[in-house]
């Protein structure tokens, strides 16, 4: 005869393991969430948020600790500190993987080439809008070509030998006013431009070598012609004073003829004895 009572399932324990596993991935999956909720912004950059929902955030982030909304808000981060571009012929200091140098033309027709280093930074409070209008590539657009633009046009105006004369600090005036301006334009904050290893053609730098070799020839040339006329006032001084002691010597001699023979005896060797008589003067007989 059956039973009235409906018969238990057997219990089997081994069903029971799959619980730890689902409760660590929950927590591995709440822990990313938390990470994606925390950004830190470190020293000397700023943080560009992006929210899918709303837009880009015009006011960027700090430095420090920040909450975001995981996968709504999304953070690119940017360097605001000092960077220097430079485009040289060596490779190991310019940005581009070949001879990155700029070459230009002078006003007198002369090729010029030289390297030139830009040193910038991004303005902090304006990331925002320079990741909107122009994004993380800004010395492609910005920097690169604004520079071998304005110094083109500047050196244009200048003769070659220029660059080795006192108008090079007026030369690197005038590209950094102009590169200032364009740089503020777009949210960077021109520091200096620096202008090294300047190189001609070969025939332009002979012509150079010859010139400064004769320079060099005509300021020695100078130099001796002014030689020869501080000799020749230092030996009319000294005649001069020859001249003028002679003649004094000679009054003397005028007043006193005892001189001469004060100096004779002088001139006697040690030990000689010298009388020294008063000459006679002659006078009239009829005087006596």
């Amino acid at each position: 005869m059956k039973s009235a009572h409906p018969r238990r399932p057997n219990f089997d324990p081994s069903t029971l393991s799959w619980i730890p596993l689902v409760g660590g991935a929950l927590v591995l999956i709440l822990l990313a969430t938390v990470l994606q909720c925390l950004l830190v912004v470190p020293a000397g950059a700023r943080a560009v948020v992006f929210n899918s929902l709303t837009g880009l955030k015009l006011q960027p982030l700090g430095e420090g600790l920040h909450l975001l909304l995981p996968v709504i808000e999304t953070p690119i981060l940017y360097d605001v500190r000092t960077q220097t571009y430079t485009m040289a012929s060596q490779r190991s200091e310019s940005q581009s993987l070949g001879d990155d140098a700029l070459k230009v033309l002078s006003a007198d027709g002369q090729q010029i080439t030289l390297d030139v280093s830009v040193r910038f930074r991004l303005d902090p409070a304006k990331v925002s809008h320079l990741h909107q209008t122009i994004g993380p590539s800004y010395v492609d657009k910005v920097i690169r070509p604004e520079v071998r633009t304005v110094m083109r046009n500047e050196l244009a105006l200048h003769r070659a030998i220029a660059v080795f004369s006192e108008e090079r600090e007026e030369i690197q005036e005038n590209v950094e006013q102009q590169l200032s301006s364009i740089f503020a334009e777009n949210d960077l904050i021109l520091q200096n431009v620096l202008l090294r290893n300047v190189r001609f053609s070969d025939q332009f730098q002979t012509a150079i070598e010859q010139k400064q070799i004769a320079e060099q020839e005509k300021e020695r040339e100078r130099f001796l012609v002014e030689k020869a006329e501080l000799e020749k006032q230092r030996v009319v001084v000294l005649a001069e004073g020859e001249a003028q002691s002679i003649q004094l010597q000679g009054e003397a001699l005028k007043q006193n003829p005892e001189v001469v023979q004060l100096d004779y005896v002088r001139k006697l060797a040690p030990g000689t004895r010298a009388i020294i008589s008063r000459p006679e003067v002659l006078t009239d007989p009829l005087k006596r």
